[in-house]
């Protein structure tokens, strides 16, 4: 025998374990609720001033486009933008809006009037093959079509069948990390 034997769990111990994990899981939940109705407060607490401070700040956006839309254009000719105050205020050439009526053709007229080079940045075409679909395939067809499943083999599951608890502490977690940022 080798010197680290592994012993055999019997039913009571992943009973116990269970127990165990539950409440470790149930202490968890308590203290991840504490903690989001913690924040739910403080932004109940904020939201009417976040809120007011918001309008402020719309308003005081307005007062300048209104500004700088009066503004001579003469002040815009030779620097068509400029930084005030860490605010960039002037004007800028907005991009439009792309627009055409049959998009088939558009690409027909892309694909005979254009290079080559040009089509491919122009036109979007994808092919793949969509995995979630192949998991439905039966081996025989999978043998056939030269796809094979890695890593399909048996594993422990510990899974917690409340899983609003997990997207909870996902959000949770995921606001500590931005807080972090």
């Amino acid at each position: 025998m080798s010197a680290v034997q592994k012993s055999e769990t019997n039913a009571q111990d992943i009973e116990l374990a269970c127990q165990h994990y539950r409440a470790m899981r149930d202490n968890l939940r308590v203290q991840a609720t504490a903690v989001n109705d913690c924040i739910e407060d403080i932004k109940r607490q904020y939201l009417p001033m976040l809120r007011t401070t918001l309008s402020c700040v719309a308003d005081a956006e307005t007062v300048l486009r209104d500004a700088v839309n009066a503004s001579a254009p003469s002040m815009w000719a030779r620097a068509r933008t400029r930084i005030i105050h860490g605010v960039k205020v002037g004007w800028t050439k907005s991009r439009g809006k792309v627009t055409f009526d049959d998009e088939s053709k558009v690409i027909e007229r892309i694909r005979k009037l254009l290079p080559k080079d040009q089509v491919a940045l122009l036109v979007r075409v994808r092919e793949s093959v969509h995995k979630p679909g192949v998991y439905d395939l039966t081996a025989a067809d999978l043998r056939r079509l030269g796809i094979s499943i890695a890593d399909d083999c048996d594993q422990v599951v510990v899974k917690d069948i409340e899983s609003e608890l997990d997207r909870a502490l996902e959000k949770l977690l995921a606001d500590i990390t931005e807080a972090d940022a």
